[in-house]
């Protein structure tokens, strides 16, 4: 059976104003995302004694699961007004001789963005080898209860 859904371009509008001194400064940043075929959006709570997984990449698509070659637009955003959250970005090659992991400091009212699933991290200073894909996105809470907003568009 065909698919009756047609890809759409998803517009991200990014835009910062701020006036000092009565001189404006910012800009704004349109972004078209092209080949959107599917958007899942929902809020969750991230409790402060237990890591909470946000999201998964995979080559089969299920709950809670994303095709990994699929994401095309990602925004989380901590809905907390004064409390923060740990994002915390893992592959899963040969874990964990090879396991791979980036964390994020998100605060209260703040967004992260991403637009792909390449990651990398070194314990080894500047030197780099290659990107790894995640393949699975968690949070924990710093001191109190945290809900985030997720916004995934994926092919």
């Amino acid at each position: 059976m065909g698919s009756k859904i047609k890809n759409s371009t998803l517009v991200v509008i990014l835009k910062e104003e701020v006036k000092i001194n009565n001189q404006a400064f910012g800009n704004r940043n349109a972004i078209n995302i092209k080949g959107v075929a599917d958007v899942s959006q929902r809020i969750i709570s991230v409790p402060v004694a237990d890591t909470t997984t946000l999201m998964e990449l995979s080559g089969s698509v299920g709950a809670g699961t994303f095709g990994i070659d699929s994401i095309k637009y990602a925004r989380i955003t901590n809905l907390d007004n004064s409390n923060w959250v740990r994002l915390s970005f893992m592959s899963s090659s040969d874990a964990p001789a090879n396991f791979n992991k980036y964390d994020v400091r998100l605060d209260a009212g703040q967004s992260y963005i991403f637009t792909n699933a390449k990651m990398s991290g070194s314990a080894e200073g500047e030197i780099f080898d290659s990107y790894a894909d995640f393949t699975s996105l968690k949070a924990s809470a710093n001191s109190s209860a945290v809900d985030l907003e997720l916004f995934i568009a994926t092919s």
